[in-house]
């Protein structure tokens, strides 16, 4: 009985994972055209369809409901119009797919990704600093880059040379160390602080190698550099709401699932196997790494011929 009964549940799981990828698949579909003729209740043209050709009012006001409230609330603020929690649900769920129909002209459906990654930005500080439903953050003092002490010969001599630095013990005369020390610092403290910001820059600078490898995809073969930009900018959407849920709930989980929701997005938005994304997110770490440390080189280079 119990192998028949995990059977039936094993079925259960495919259908419903079957069921789950068609709806990801689906685009958004327009509500049919309303074909009796209406009269509109604000300037009382005769016409047919589901809003207003002269006004723009809908075709079905209603009554007032908590839904229509709460709506018109959300759009004193910008939330309540053009699919915003569309936009949320298919950013979680299906967010490549959702990013693809957006580039491909389906733009009414969604809410605009510059906007809303303003919106996202700003909601990321107020979970910071204003509301955390009570749950305090935990210490991360351990993931802390070592401290940074100026020596007191540079208090005296700082100049010319910069600062020197005293890392571990050990004193470091280039004061390009010390300026990427605190660069990494100040960007881990903004992805602790402000997730949408951090996203965006953290993906901005890795965009050039990554859209050398997907720029022709078979979801988008001529994909251009500034639609590209536009996916980023979702993707830093998508990034956000998983990392703003993770802070709101105290979830590491959900901290997690924003990094990997960043490969599922790239495997979703291109149509490449997902060893093939993996392939091009690892070459792209390592191009931009291996650049980054080229010019701190190629810097502390030029810095000690000079010293």
């Amino acid at each position: 009985m119990k192998l028949i009964e995990s059977i039936k549940a094993e079925g259960r799981r495919t259908v419903w994972l079957r069921a789950f990828h068609i709806w990801q698949l689906r685009p958004h579909q327009v509500a049919p055209m309303n074909e009796e003729e209406r009269i509109c209740s604000s300037c009382g043209t005769h016409y047919m369809g589901n809003y207003c050709p002269r006004c723009g009012q809908s075709a079905i006001v209603g009554r007032f409901s908590f839904k229509k409230a709460t709506l018109l609330f959300l759009d004193v603020w910008g939330l309540g119009n053009r699919g915003m929690f569309r936009s949320i649900r298919d950013l979680m769920l299906r967010p490549g797919y959702m990013i693809r129909d957006y580039i491909s002209g389906m733009q009414s459906a969604y809410f605009p990704p510059f906007k809303m990654f303003f919106l996202l930005a700003t909601f990321s500080l107020l979970v910071e600093h204003g509301f955390s439903l009570g749950l305090e953050e935990e210490n991360a003092s351990t993931n802390e880059l070592p401290k940074i002490e100026k020596t007191e010969e540079v208090k005296q001599q700082a100049g010319k040379q910069g600062e020197t630095v005293t890392v571990n013990g050990e004193e470091m005369d280039y004061p390009l160390v010390n300026i990427a020390l605190k660069f990494t610092k100040k960007m881990d403290k903004l992805r602790q602080k402000n997730p949408a910001i951090f996203s965006f820059i953290f993906l901005v600078l890795f965009s050039a190698p990554l859209f050398f490898f997907i720029r022709h995809n078979p979801n988008i073969p001529d994909l251009r550099y500034s639609e590209f930009i536009v996916a980023l900018v979702y993707i830093s959407n998508m990034y956000s709401l998983y990392s703003i849920a993770g802070t709101l709930l105290n979830s590491k989980l959900l901290k997690l699932i924003a990094f990997l929701m960043i490969f599922v997005a790239f495997h979703q938005f291109s149509g490449f196997r997902k060893r093939r994304v993996f392939r091009y997110l690892f070459l792209t770490a390592l191009i931009s790494f291996v650049v980054w440390a080229a010019i701190i080189a190629l810097a502390l280079y030029i810095d000690y011929l000079f010293i």
